[in-house]
């Protein structure tokens, strides 16, 4: 009698062999150039991002901060109630080679002061040259005002907005 393998198990492998095939890209996103103790700017849709790299022993810390790109935003976006950024180290193609993800406490937004981050990339390896590029990213969700835990929705005045790197197989 032949046995046959359950579905299930076919498709478990199949989504195993994808998953160890895929690659983070940043290739759609704005990227600078990878520039040690330099202070940098870069903007994207609904963020700009001040920053300086630093390597600290094994790793590099990416420090600054973001503000909002406050003619991209509706009037009303006076309330940061989800929000998180992450950095990544690309190689030219856009594949991503370290990155680092911070969440934030829901706040005000504040475009004067900003979100003040740190990241800290851990690279395995480093291509040589002039291969390397920083980038951002973020997921937002903005309000007239605070959500109630107890409130049935957030309102009829949410933004929700995303850059970030994607997946490719």
């Amino acid at each position: 009698m032949k046995r046959h393998l359950p579905t299930f198990a076919i498709l478990l492998a199949a989504v195993l062999l994808l998953a160890a095939c895929s690659q983070m890209s940043v290739k759609h996103l704005n990227r600078q150039p990878w520039e040690i103790e330099t202070a940098r700017s870069l903007p994207m849709k609904f963020w700009h991002f001040d920053y300086t790299i630093s390597p600290v022993s094994d790793q590099f810390a990416v420090r600054g901060t973001a503000y909002p790109v406050v003619e991209s935003l509706p009037q009303w976006a006076q309330y940061v109630a989800d929000i998180w950024f992450a950095a990544y180290l690309s190689g030219r193609d856009g594949t991503v080679i370290a990155q680092d993800l911070r969440i934030f406490e829901p706040s005000p937004l504040d475009p004067a002061a900003g979100i003040p981050f740190e990241f800290l990339l851990r690279p395995d390896a480093l291509p040589t040259g002039d291969d390397l590029f920083i980038t951002f990213g973020y997921r937002m969700k903005l309000t007239p005002k605070p959500v109630e835990n107890n409130a049935q929705g957030p309102g009829p005045d949410v933004l929700f907005a995303s850059e970030g790197a994607m997946t490719r197989f």
